[in-house]
């Protein structure tokens, strides 16, 4: 029993670190993030709190972690059994919405690298599974994941992504990983989405006299036509 309540207050204690660490990255960054200073906020010791983490790098991959998951997970969770073109809508959708309810946590993981910061391999495990719906959600279109012809860069494009290596958390169902062309789309949508929702959540379309909104629901309908 006092093993289980040690346990419970190390989850706490680190929950509550992180969700302190959340506010610091809302006011000053990523640069923002101190562990001695999380601790002050906490009422420990700075040498208190490195028994829960071992620096601020473990705390980083925490924080990029829980937001990846997060990410991932409300995706997956959009996109459902709906019709190919609607799954696609949801899912570009619920990354925007994801991205403006709370874009610090968005630019922490699709914002400027942290100097110094190296991402451990479960980062990218989980990244791969977002990626994982990006695919699935694009395999249903029409366009040229669906046969059509393809530019000769969209070719080039197709065949170095066949070169690569596995590309996400698990293959297709009939155990072969996704081919090219359809890597190349999916790697378009990630792209082109990114790229409206980044500028989006930081202020570049300010003054500039029309809706960001209008502007990304245009990219996802072609996206989802395949141009």
């Amino acid at each position: 029993m006092a093993t289980a309540r040690r346990e419970r207050y190390r989850k706490q204690t680190r929950e509550e670190a992180k969700a302190v660490a959340l506010t610091q990255l809302a006011e000053a960054g990523t640069a923002g993030i101190s562990v001695n200073a999380i601790a002050k906020a906490m009422g420990m010791t700075g040498p208190a709190l490195y028994r829960y983490f071992a620096g601020r790098d473990e705390l980083l991959t925490e924080l990029i972690t829980d937001a990846y998951r997060d990410l991932a997970e409300a995706t997956a969770a959009a996109v459902g059994e709906a019709a190919p073109v609607d799954r696609f809508r949801a899912l570009a959708h619920t990354i925007r919405d994801w991205a403006t309810a709370q874009p610090d946590r968005y630019l922490l993981i699709y914002g400027t690298p942290v100097p110094g910061y190296q991402a451990p391999p479960e980062t990218t495990e989980i990244a791969r599974a977002l990626m994982r719906t990006i695919l699935d959600a694009c395999a249903g279109l029409g366009g040229p994941a669906a046969g059509e012809p393809v530019s000769p860069l969209e070719a080039e494009l197709a065949r170095q992504l066949d070169a690569v290596g596995p590309w996400t958390d698990g293959a297709e169902p009939d155990g072969a990983e996704p081919d090219g062309e359809l890597k190349g789309r999916a790697l378009r949508t990630w792209t082109r989405l990114h790229g409206v929702i980044s500028l989006d959540v930081q202020g570049q379309f300010s003054g500039m006299g029309f809706d960001p909104g209008t502007l990304f629901e245009a990219e996802v309908e072609a996206l989802a036509r395949g141009v």
